[in-house]
C-alpha cells in the first residue's frame, strides 16, 4: 500500500510579514493511512501525537509559494481536497498547525491591499493626506491591557532573533510605543534539548520558573553572561553566572542520574557538572542539587502511591504477591526441597517490608521463589504469603518439606557461640551429647535453654532425611537481601521490575553454566567432594558382605550400605552426600 508523504509542522507561529511559519517542530509521517480518516479522526490524530490542542490547519498545495498555495483545512471537504494533492504528488506535503487562532486566511488579501497603497505612494497622488497625518496625534486607551506583556520588555528585546517583530511598533509625536498589531507566538518547547533552547521574543511559557531554566539552558550552551536593565535609571546592574545556575537547575539535569545511582558522591557530581557544561560550581551547590532532585522524585512518589480510604473511611495498604511461573517450576523439578522465609524493610520514601522465600539449587546456591511487598511485617501478613506460596508449589500439609524462618538473633559470644555451633552441625546424637555435655560444664542454664527451643529445629543431629540440604542457619536468605540491598531504596514499582530483571538474568546466566559443566555433578558439591577426599584419605575401608562396609578412622567409626546408599555418619541421608563412603 502507497502512503502519502506528509510534513507535519506544529508549536510554530504564522508571521505577517513576511508571510511565513517560523518556529516550532517538523515530523515526517511516511507509514500512516490518511486517506482512511475523517477530519474529525485526523484531527484527534495530530492531537493525540502532538499533546496539544490544535485549532486550525493548513496545507501547502505541492509547487507553489508558501504565500499562494497555503489551503485550510476545516471540514470533510477541505479535508479531501488536502488527501486529494497529498497522494497526488510524489514530494512531501506540508500541514501546518495553528495552536491559538490566529486566522490567517485574510492576510493574502491585506497584501495586496499594502501593495496598491505602495504604489498610490509612489504616483505621489497622496503626498498631501500624508502631511495631513504627521500633524496628527495618536490617541491612546489607557484601559486597554495587551495580553502580550512581553512585546515591549527591553530584556528580552536584546536576546530577540528575529529582528522583523520590531515592524509591530511605532512611536508617536510624545515618544511613546504603540503596539499596533499583536500576532500570536509560539509555546516553549520544554521537551526540546536544553543546548536547542533559546528566547524568542513573546514565547509563551507556563510560568516565572520555566523562564528561568530556559534562559540559564540558553546561556550554558552559549557560554554567555546576563545582564538585565533596571526598570527605574539607566546603569546595568551585573550578576555573577553562579547566581543563575542554581542547585535546582543542577538538581533537574542530573534528576535521572542521581535517583538511579544514590551513591554518586558530590564530588564527582560537581566534576560531571564541570565536564558537561564547562561552568564553576562548589560543593554546596552539588550537595544541595542532590538533595533537590531526590526531594523531587520523592514528592511525586508521595503523591502517586498516596493511600485512598475505603469504605470504613480508614486507609489501607493492598499488599503485593510475585510468583512467576517459570521459577516456580524451576524450583518444583530441580530444587532442594528447603525454603528460608525472611523479611527486610524498604529503604525508599514508601516505607514497607519485602517478605521473601529462598530455595537452594542443585548447586546449593540460592533461588529466589517468591516475593511480596506489605505494610508491616506480622503473623497475619506472613501467614498471607505462606497460603499463597504453597498454593503456588503444591507443598500441601508441608510433608517432606523445611521452612528456615529469619528469627536467628545473635545472643551469644566467646565460648558459648563456637559450642553451639558444634552442636548444631553434629550429625549424630552422640556427638551432639557429647557437646552438651561440655556446654553444662561451661553454664548449666544455657543448656537447658538451648534444650528448650527443641533441638529438631537446630541441630543437624536430629533433621529429618531427604532435604538434600544441611544448612543450620538462614543465610542464602540474607544473601539475596544484600543482593536487592540498593533496589530497596527505590519507588516500589522500579524496585519489583529490578528484582524481575535479576532473576531473569540470573537464571539465564545460571543455564549457560550448567551447560557448560559437561558432568553430572554440580561444580560447587565436586568442590566438597575434593576436600573430604584430602581429609579422608587415611581411612581404612574394611568389607563386612555384599555391597557393606565399615569406614574406620582414627577416632570414628562408620557404617556404609552402597546398595541402600546410606551411612551412619548421616552426611548421606541429610545432604545427599557420600561422605566416609564415597570419599575412603
Amino acid at each position: 500500500m502507497d502512503f502519502a508523504m506528509v510534513e507535519l509542522n506544529y508549536q510554530g507561529v504564522f508571521n505577517r510579514n513576511p508571510f511565513s511559519y517560523t518556529g516550532g517542530v517538523k515530523t515526517i509521517f511516511n507509514d500512516v493511512e490518511f486517506s482512511s480518516m475523517t477530519y474529525s479522526e485526523f484531527v484527534t490524530f495530530c492531537e493525540r501525537f502532538m499533546h496539544e490542542e490544535c485549532k486550525k490547519f493548513y496545507y501547502c498545495e505541492p509547487d507553489m509559494s508558501f504565500m499562494e498555495g497555503l489551503n485550510p483545512i476545516s471540514d470533510d471537504v477541505e479535508y479531501s481536497a488536502y488527501i486529494f494533492d497529498a497522494y497526488g504528488t510524489d514530494g512531501v506535503i506540508s500541514v501546518y498547525v495553528d495552536h491559538i487562532g490566529v486566522g490567517v486566511d485574510g492576510w493574502h488579501d491585506d497584501k495586496d491591499n499594502d501593495d496598491d497603497e505602495h504604489e498610490s505612494c509612489i504616483d505621489g497622488e497622496n503626498e498631501d493626506n500624508i502631511d495631513e497625518l504627521r500633524n496628527v496625534a495618536f490617541e491612546f486607551n489607557e484601559d486597554v491591557v495587551h495580553m502580550n506583556r512581553t512585546s515591549n520588555d527591553p530584556f528580552l528585546s536584546k536576546l530577540c532573533v528575529d529582528d522583523e517583530d520590531a515592524n509591530n511598533i511605532v512611536d508617536d509625536d510624545n515618544g511613546r510605543e504603540v503596539e499596533v498589531n499583536i500576532q500570536a507566538h509560539s509555546i516553549f518547547n520544554e521537551l526540546l534539548h536544553w543546548k536547542k533552547q533559546k528566547p524568542i521574543l513573546g514565547m509563551r511559557f507556563k510560568g516565572p520558573g520555566q523562564v528561568k531554566s530556559m534562559l540559564c539552558n540558553y546561556v550554558v550552551a552559549n557560554g554567555y553572561q546576563l545582564c538585565f536593565e533596571k526598570m527605574i535609571g539607566q546603569d546595568f546592574w551585573n550578576f555573577k553566572f553562579g547566581s543563575l545556575v542554581t542547585y535546582a537547575w543542577i538538581g533537574s539535569h542530573y534528576t535521572k542520574e542521581i535517583v538511579e545511582s544514590q551513591k554518586i558522591s558530590v564530588r564527582k557530581l560537581r566534576l560531571k557538572v564541570m565536564a558537561k557544561f564547562g561552568i564553576q560550581v562548589s560543593m554546596g551547590q552539588c550537595r544541595r542539587a542532590k538533595k533537590y532532585a531526590l526531594k523531587l522524585v520523592e514528592g511525586n512518589l508521595v503523591e502517586h502511591y498516596d493511600m485512598e480510604d475505603g469504605p470504613d473511611g480508614k486507609k489501607y495498604f493492598s499488599k503485593f504477591y510475585c510468583c512467576f511461573q517459570g521459577v516456580k517450576q524451576g524450583w518444583i523439578e530441580g530444587c532442594r526441597r528447603v525454603i528460608g522465609l525472611d523479611g527486610c524493610f524498604l529503604k525508599g520514601v514508601c516505607k514497607g517490608e519485602l517478605l521473601c522465600a529462598i530455595g537452594r539449587d542443585a548447586n546449593d546456591k540460592i533461588y529466589p521463589i517468591a516475593w511480596a511487598v506489605v505494610n508491616v511485617e506480622n503473623k497475619q501478613n506472613w501467614k498471607w504469603f505462606l497460603e499463597l506460596l504453597i498454593d503456588d508449589l503444591h507443598l500441601n500439609l508441608g510433608n517432606g518439606f523445611s521452612l528456615m524462618s529469619d528469627q536467628h538473633k545473635k545472643r551469644f559470644t566467646g565460648p558459648y557461640i563456637i559450642l553451639f555451633w558444634r552442636a548444631s552441625k553434629a550429625t549424630t546424637e552422640h556427638a551432639f551429647k557429647v557437646v552438651m555435655k561440655e556446654i553444662v560444664t561451661l553454664n548449666p542454664e544455657g543448656r537447658q535453654y538451648l534444650m528448650e527451643k527443641d533441638p529438631k529445629t537446630w541441630s543437624r543431629a536430629f533433621f529429618q532425611t531427604g532435604r538434600c540440604c544441611d544448612a543450620v542457619e538462614n543465610g542464602f536468605s540474607k544473601s539475596f537481601n544484600v543482593v536487592i540491598v540498593d533496589a530497596r531504596k527505590k519507588p516500589i514499582i522500579t524496585m519489583l521490575e529490578e528484582i524481575r530483571l535479576y532473576m531473569m538474568d540470573r537464571i539465564y546466566n545460571m543455564k549457560l553454566k550448567g551447560q557448560q559443566w559437561g558432568n553430572h555433578i554440580c561444580p560447587e558439591i565436586r568442590d566438597k567432594v575434593n576436600l573430604l577426599k584430602k581429609a579422608q584419605r587415611n581411612y581404612q575401608v574394611l568389607p563386612s558382605g555384599l555391597n557393606q562396609f565399615e569406614v574406620r578412622g582414627a577416632i570414628d567409626a562408620y557404617e556404609v550400605d552402597l546398595e541402600k546408599k546410606t551411612c551412619s555418619c548421616r552426611f548421606v541421608a541429610i545432604e545427599w552426600i557420600w561422605m566416609c563412603s564415597f570419599c575412603s
